[in-house]
């Protein structure tokens, strides 16, 4: 069941960084957010739309409600298939259509074109050029512009930014595709960092407490965008269940309005107002990227593209590589991501941290020398009823 949360005003997405009054005076902002934070918020909705009349943590005292959705222990019966941006644009008979947008892959450049006055897409590609010695275990390669073996390389400017469109990702994980200005949306175009700075009061007396004085980023989204989601419940709740209900069930398990419908939700502490969009597929097709497998009679071989993040026991691999998948030959990860997070204590304003992981980012690609890896579309070794590790499969 696909949701579109569309906020309407500005949202802070904390980092694991402290933020504790009179230590630190500066708060910057995640995005896109995390599959921890999504799911905290989806949560939030399901319980809050559950019982009108009572608080979350009254809420979570059901039994038959934490059964569906989990509690601080397990996440129950919930399973997230997918978390991406997204934008809503109105149609011409009245309804809405929905797009996905997808995180740059890492593997495409901007190069220089001819005499040097455009530019053109690079894409990485795995290669062992004669005469380069290096220390990467056997069986890894480098990677390298395809064609550029032997030139200089171009620099992390050259990393190509922004988000695409599925037709633009689609044309992205084809070793032949071209991609358009239309098909690459830029971050300014999604949202805009507001800078908030303010003082602390004191409790009694409303004056200001010296030296607490503090910044922090918000994000507001531009109107159009948020956050699209595949909610779903799976029929029982052992986190490895991949046998799922259908869309029309776990609207009713969960008390949700059927689709098509939306309502105004209130997202995070500080109560930000959005709209959550319920989309009938039958009714309002999402457009969703599906590229292309390889072709093996045009020597095509296989990549995988990260939509959320991973959390692999290896650092940038899984502890165990699927046996249909095998080992990679290669691959392109920008850089890693710390993902933790915080986790109330019911019924008090305290808490503790969750544990912080190094995680590889949304866009990483890995290369295989291979055609296929059977159904694959998940690889994570943590959080895969909540959405990480979600995979696409492409070529090279």
């Amino acid at each position: 069941m696909y949701l579109f949360i569309e906020p309407h005003e500005t949202l802070l997405f904390r980092s694991g960084r402290p933020f504790d009054a009179g230590e630190v005076g500066f708060a910057e902002s995640l995005f896109p957010p995390t599959p921890e934070t999504l799911q905290g918020a989806l949560r939030a909705l399901i319980a809050s739309n559950w019982d009108q009349r009572k608080s979350l943590p009254e809420l979570f005292l059901n039994r038959e409600l934490t059964a569906l959705i989990g509690d601080q222990q397990s996440y129950g019966r919930l399973r997230i298939q997918l978390i991406t941006l997204g934008r809503r644009r109105p149609a011409q008979n009245g309804s809405q259509n929905f797009e996905l947008l997808y995180p740059m892959p890492a593997h495409l450049l901007r190069g220089p074109g001819p005499q040097g006055q455009q530019t053109r897409l690079l894409r990485l590609k795995p290669a062992s050029p004669a005469g380069v010695s290096t220390n990467l275990p056997q069986g890894l390669q480098l990677l390298y512009p395809q064609g550029q073996e032997q030139e200089q390389p171009l620099g992390k400017g050259s990393k190509l930014q922004g988000w695409l469109t599925a037709e633009g990702l689609e044309a992205a994980l084809r070793p032949d595709g071209q991609l358009t200005d239309a098909m690459i949306v830029s971050a300014s175009e999604i949202h805009e960092e507001e800078p908030r700075t303010g003082i602390a009061r004191q409790e009694s007396t409303g004056a200001t407490e010296e030296g607490m004085l503090y910044t922090i980023y918000a994000v507001r989204m531009r109107p159009g965008y948020g956050f699209m989601v595949d909610l779903r419940l799976a029929q029982t709740a052992d986190p490895l269940s991949d046998q799922l209900l259908p869309d029309e069930q776990t609207a009713s398990l969960l008390r949700l309005p059927a689709p098509p419908a939306h309502f105004v939700h209130i997202l995070g502490g500080e109560s930000r107002p959005a709209t959550v969009w319920l989309i009938d597929p039958q009714a309002t097709p999402v457009r969703a990227a599906t590229p292309q497998p390889p072709d093996p009679e045009r020597g095509q071989r296989l990549l995988l593209y990260l939509t959320t993040p991973a959390i692999f026991a290896g650092g940038w691999r899984p502890e165990r590589w699927p046996a249909a998948l095998g080992q990679p030959i290669a691959a392109a990860i920008s850089h890693y991501r710390w993902i933790g997070g915080w986790q109330m204590t019911p019924r008090h304003h305290g808490g503790q941290s969750k544990t912080a992981r190094r995680c590889v980012p949304e866009g990483s690609v890995y290369f295989f020398d291979k055609q296929t890896d059977g159904d694959l579309y998940q690889l994570t070794d943590i959080g895969k009823e909540i959405g990480y590790g979600m995979t696409l499969k492409g070529a090279w």
